[in-house]
Formats: structure tokens, sequence, C-alpha cells
């Protein structure tokens, strides 16, 4: 059984990855788990302007989801693609139209029972006066189109309105830096791991994990505290800094091995977090809280300083793995 204890030891930083997975796959039962996108939205003016007192428009940053909420003794309702009624908001919830094809091709209907010359078929949605809802007039851009307007036709109080707004394309920001990070905390890291002076390794793996969860806690808040967070972001977030948490409390009150394996455990803490949020890195709009050039600063320093802690994490793991002695009370014992 020689050996048994520091084995055990690895399942630390396994455990805290598995646990991390668990919530990033709840999100996916939220409406978006999204941390970057390419667009962005917004509602230039509501005509008449009578019309914008009653109501409230917001554009979702996430998915480009269209929100509404009407004011108490008014009524709005939401024509479709063909000018049809869609959706009825008002003091009495939200209904929709089941005889809508526009209801139907956004799912909010299983199928558009329309019959010549007849109305609506207005179905009880909420009893909310607010909607949300996915609208291809203000959706993502062909490609070569940079910037276009958008228009959704409404019924206040029983008079014409509209939205109009305008999306338009964020480029993706320069890649090459984020390599250039990386390569430099790999390189010192190979240039450790090669040398003799072994007792580095302990330390340089203690300090790495301390960055790495500086930084992994740093980018979380960012997405939890942005307005397009979800629940399930929350929940990883919390997660995630309970975990650092625990690494840290072991960097500062544990043994000197303690202390480099905690650094390790938090540089693959560090390392899965990061390598999640790769897409900040490659869209122009960042679904963060932090400036979008800060957040994708933190996602790279995670995955370069994770990755370096780990590897030299490692290396003390299998180090103190070599060197460990059961004690001869505990040998007897098994």
């Amino acid at each position: 059984m020689r050996g048994v204890v520091p084995r055990l030891a690895l399942l630390t930083p396994i455990a805290l990855v598995v646990a991390l997975i668990g919530p990033a796959q709840a999100g996916a039962h939220v409406r978006t788990g999204r941390v970057a996108v390419d667009y962005r939205a917004s509602v230039s003016s509501v005509s008449p302007p009578r019309a914008g007192a009653v109501m409230t428009v917001r554009i979702y940053e996430g998915d480009l989801a269209v929100g509404l909420t009407v004011e108490k003794h008014h009524r709005v309702t939401v024509l479709g693609y063909a000018g049809e009624p869609l959706l009825r908001i008002g003091t009495g919830g939200v209904d929709v139209n089941e005889s809508s094809t526009t209801a139907a091709g956004m799912g909010l209907v299983k199928g558009a029972r329309k019959t010549a010359g007849a109305g609506p078929e207005w179905r009880h949605r909420s009893s909310q006066r607010a909607f949300i809802w996915h609208d291809a007039r203000v959706r993502g851009l062909p490609r070569g189109i940079a910037r276009r307007h958008w228009t959704v036709p409404l019924v206040v109080d029983g008079h014409d309105a509209r939205l109009d707004g305008v999306i338009w394309r964020v480029g993706a920001p320069p890649f090459w830096p984020w390599p250039a990070l990386g390569t430099v905390f790999f390189g010192a890291s190979a240039l450790l791991l090669a040398g003799r002076r072994k007792w580095l390794l302990r330390p340089a793996s203690m300090w790495l994990g301390v960055l790495t969860a500086t930084a992994t806690v740093s980018l979380e808040a960012g997405f939890a505290l942005a307005p397009t967070a979800s629940a399930g972001t929350w929940v990883e977030a919390a997660n995630v800094l309970v975990f650092a948490l625990v690494g840290l409390a072991f960097v500062a009150r544990g043994s000197r091995d303690a202390r480099a394996l905690a650094g390790g455990a938090l540089g693959l803490l560090g390392l899965a977090v990061g390598l999640s949020k790769v897409p900040v890195l490659l869209h122009g709009v960042v679904l963060s809280a932090l400036p979008d050039s800060a957040a994708r600063a933190a996602v790279a320093l995670t995955i370069a300083a994770g990755g370096a802690a780990t590897v030299i994490g490692l290396a003390v793991f299998f180090d103190v793995l070599e060197h460990y002695e059961e004690p001869p009370e505990l040998e007897r014992l098994l």
C-alpha cells in the first residue's frame, strides 16, 4: 500500500474539473450560455413617440432576442412577418395568435391553423405584461453585409406604430497576442523543468497557482456580473470561487509540498475555465462586465498560467510520490 496517500491526492484536481463541468452543462437549460458573439443590435426609435411611453424594449446581446414590457392599462400587438397579429401584450398578460404562421415558425405554437377570412385565434401564454422572443428581423447579417436597419411593426392601443433599430457586425480582435503570452509561460516552465534546481519547482507551482486563481476568479466574476448572465453562469462562478478559496487555503496554511500541489490544482482549475472561454478570443463582442480587452487578457492568462502551473504541479506530484514513505505505524496497519 506504499504510496496510497499521494495517489489519492491526484483525485483533488480531477474532482475540480469534474465539478466544473456540471454547472457548465446546467447552462444549457437557460436561454443562452454564450460568452461572446459577433453582433450588436439596438433600438434607435419607437414611432410615433407617444407609443414609446407605454412600453420598454430591450435587445438581449447574448442571442439578439427582443424583450417587450408594456405599462398597465395599455395593449401592444406585435405583427408577424406577413403583417398578421403575432403577440398581444397588455393588462391581461401575453396572448399568442395560434393562426399566425410567424408564431408557428418561431415555435410559439405547434402549427398555424389559418382559415381563409378567419381572425386571430388567441391563446393565453402568460399573466406577465412582458415577453421575450427571437425575431428573424433582428438577427445576424449575411456574409458581406456589415450593418443594416430592422423594423418590427406594432399596434399600440389601436394605433399603428413600429420599432426601428440597427444591427451591426463587430470584427474579431487580433489573435496573435494570446499565443505569444502562452509561449512566455510555457517557455519559462520548460526552462525550469529542464534545469537542475528542483527546489524552485515548489514555489513556482504555488505562485503560478495563486496567479491563475486570481485571474480565474476575476474572469468568472465578470461573466456572472454581466447583464446577460444566466443562472448557469452564476452557479459556475460560485463553484469556481469555492474551489479557488479551498486551494488558496491550502496555499496559505499547508506544508511545503501541499502548497505546491495546491498550486498545481489551482492551475488545472484555471486551465479548464480558460479553455471553456476560448470563444472570447475569437469573437468581437464579449458578454462580460469586464472591458473586452480585460476579459480576453484574463482568458489568455488563465490558460497560459494555468497550463504552466499544471505542468509544474505534476512534476512536483511525481517528485513527492517518488520520495514518499508511509509512516511505520500505517504500514503495520495496512
